[in-house]
């Protein structure tokens, strides 16, 4: 999954050498937000290519807006982390990229925002910057997942490759990979890339958590005979265990001819199949609903006050809703997510040829699932992922997940409610 910048809050002790620590060369350092200045301050995370996209997102508002200015703060690692110490100091940016997984636990320290539903190409994309009722960030890029199939593996298995826009059913898939699946040790190769639970659990119809996140539910009847569907597929050798991958890069698999679906592809993944000639490829939905959708938005500080916040509302309105700013989310055969405005989501889809079908990603985006935002989401999941890693056939365990699961889902919302 791509959520590797969702780290637990910082402590005061990194106050005064997280900042500086994360910040690339050419940036600056986040800075008050208080002032008649019309320049205001971005804190945001990524690669080298997701931190071009944001750049070229305040160049392009600076030239939109002549004497408005952008400093970029590009934190490279750690990026909740050290957003959390500059908050906790005062010293955080004027405006700050968030995830919808993480809103929860910033919507203190950001400012309330208007956000018109309207204006995206489905309602899911600007609830996904609500807590509690209200919105706290405007969003501005969306990382739906599609799947990747290797249609020469389909043709030479004989089996039909599945529709363009249509998903498989989760039994479909399950006996589709297992018609793909040969071969011994090293050689074998798998109908389908390791299963990750919680993007199946969605497609299957469940979730971690209950619409009001009072509740942990993975270990209800959808999470278990989820989790008893990804077993299974292990067990019958159609999708490698995480022991078998472990250490290694999937894509690179994929790459081989050792897997016949890679199931966990988001925008960011483009690049690296751009490079990939042999086998063919192509992308289709993912089975069933279709995996969870990140949706990363901008909050602006809550202290910001005069020109300053002018500015930053102009500046994350720019970077939501203008074409100029959403076509930016692309640069050369990298996506740092796909737009989420109409007139801006073919880009996406001109980065490569039509035969790859990276339309996959628009219909995805259409019917993309966000779940509730937590504001202890981090630690909850990284619990719940520890036990279910360490106990059951999920990870390197043996336990029944019939056992294991319900008890730890009642552990997570004993923490979720205290």
């Amino acid at each position: 999954m791509k959520l590797s910048h969702r780290l637990l809050p910082a402590t005061a002790a990194l106050l005064l050498t997280g900042l500086a620590a994360g910040c690339a060369t050419g940036s600056q350092p986040a800075s008050n937000t208080s002032g008649d200045s019309a320049t205001i301050t971005f804190s945001f995370w990524g690669t080298n290519s997701e931190a071009a996209s944001l750049k070229a997102i305040a160049a392009a508002f600076e030239q939109a807006n002549p004497g408005s200015k952008v400093t970029t703060n590009w934190i490279q690692s750690d990026y909740e982390q050290k957003l959390q110490t500059s908050i906790a100091a005062g010293t955080q940016s004027t405006v700050m990229e968030i995830s919808n997984t993480s809103l929860a636990g910033f919507a203190p320290s950001f400012a309330e925002q208007t956000v018109d539903p309207g204006k995206y190409v489905q309602p899911n994309i600007s609830s996904a910057m609500q807590f509690q009722g209200k919105y706290y960030a405007m969003p501005f890029a969306a990382k739906p997942k599609v799947m990747a199939i290797n249609t020469d593996a389909f043709k030479a298995a004989g089996v039909p490759l599945p529709s363009a826009t249509t998903p498989l059913s989760l039994d479909e898939f399950k006996t589709i990979a297992a018609k793909l699946s040969h071969g011994d040790g090293k050689a074998r190769v798998f109908g389908s890339s390791n299963l990750w639970y919680r993007g199946w659990l969605t497609a299957a119809g469940g979730g971690y958590y209950n619409a009001d996140a009072t509740q942990c539910t993975f270990g209800d009847q959808t999470g278990v005979s989820t989790a008893q569907y990804v077993v299974g597929m292990q067990k019958d050798r159609s999708a490698p265990t995480s022991l078998d991958i472990e250490g290694q890069d999937q894509a690179q698999w994929f790459a081989a001819g050792r897997l016949a679906t890679f199931s966990d592809f988001g925008p960011w993944t483009v690049a690296d199949f751009a490079k990939i000639s042999k086998p063919n490829w192509s992308l289709v939905p993912v089975p069933g609903k279709g995996f969870p959708m990140e949706v990363d938005g901008l909050g602006i500080a809550k202290n910001a006050t005069g020109k300053q916040l002018e500015t930053a509302k102009k500046f994350v309105e720019f970077a939501s809703t203008q074409q100029v700013a959403q076509d930016q989310l692309i640069q050369g055969n990298t996506a740092l997510g796909v737009p989420i405005i109409e007139a801006s989501t073919p880009t996406l889809e001109k980065v490569l040829p039509a035969d790859r079908n990276l339309a996959a990603f628009t219909t995805a985006l259409k019917s993309g699932i966000v779940g509730v935002s937590v504001a202890k989401e981090a630690q909850l999941s990284g619990d719940a992922d520890k036990g279910m890693t360490s106990y059951t056939p999920l990870g390197s365990g043996k336990d029944d997940v019939a056992k294991i699961l319900p008890e730890l889902a009642a552990k997570c919302t004993q923490a979720l409610t205290q």
